[in-house]
């Protein structure tokens, strides 16, 4: 059955949203219960909750006007649609979601754990539809395109700053928790966005035809040819290169070493590979 484009924008609205109140739920759930702060926007209006007991999710979405204010004329307008939609949501169930938890977390270790699980399972859903939940995505995206920094750089920056802050104010305990926190938010994101990573293969070996027969025979997996040279023996090799997943990894070494035991062969990691075997996006 064929999607229509608009059945794919109320799908992209829905999933937005899931996503949104997911956010909310962790941060409520974990994230303050065990008094941990955060990195970019979220991590001010935490400090401000903690500090005057101000809202969080109505300083989450009042420190992100200035922001969207500075990115409308720079970035995408459906990126900032979507991220205005996100922003709207998650604030809203922020405080609809205040003193929740259903399982009492008393050990602080959990409490940064599994927030970074719900923040990196929330986020992946919200850029897998092109929205984000605002905070300093919106002000890397302007400074990388103004001067060229990249948006890595920049907001590691901006966030090593608040959690400079949070030390101040939170203490160096639940400051270091909170790098926990964000350490595995990234991890989980990392993992979603792109999947376990595949194994990428480069072999060199004088049985390269033979090579590859077995790996299509074997793995069913295709190989790519590229003409090479030996340093050494200046006689020309074919350089044979594959990509395998990774419960495959192993199958292809033993067919490398049966073929040729004295293959040169090289496994790297593929962060992420789209094409006909692997993801289609």
């Amino acid at each position: 059955m064929k999607i229509t484009k608009r059945t794919k924008s109320i799908a992209g609205i829905l999933a937005i949203a899931a996503g949104a109140i997911i956010a909310a739920y962790g941060v409520q759930a974990f994230v303050v219960p065990s008094g941990l702060g955060g990195g970019g926007v979220g991590g001010i209006a935490l400090l401000l909750y903690y500090t005057f007991k101000l809202p969080i999710g109505l300083m989450t979405f009042l420190l992100n006007i200035p922001l969207f204010i500075l990115g409308w004329r720079e970035i995408n307008k459906d990126f900032i649609f979507k991220t205005i939609l996100g922003l709207v949501i998650f604030s809203i169930f922020l405080d609809l979601f205040k003193g929740i938890q259903p399982v009492p977390i008393n050990d602080i270790f959990l409490g940064a754990l599994y927030g970074g699980v719900f923040s990196g399972i929330s986020s992946s859903i919200v850029f897998r539809f092109g929205g984000s939940l605002g905070g300093t995505d919106i002000v890397s995206k302007v400074i990388q395109r103004r001067f060229g920094v990249p948006i890595g750089t920049s907001a590691l920056a901006i966030n090593s700053v608040i959690i400079l802050v949070s030390w101040a104010i939170l203490g160096s305990n639940r400051a270091l928790y909170t790098l926990v926190n964000l350490f595995v938010y990234g991890r989980v994101l990392d993992l979603i966005q792109s999947g376990v990573p595949s194994k990428s293969i480069t072999i060199i070996s004088d049985q390269s035809e033979a090579l590859v027969g077995r790996i299509m025979a074997d793995l069913g997996r295709g190989a790519t040819f590229l003409s090479g040279r030996g340093a050494y023996s200046n006689e020309p090799k074919n350089v044979v290169i594959c990509v395998v997943s990774l419960p495959e990894i192993g199958r292809l070494k033993q067919a490398v070493r049966e073929v040729d035991p004295d293959a040169f062969m090289i496994v790297t990691n593929a962060g992420e590979v789209l094409g006909r075997g692997f993801k289609n996006e």
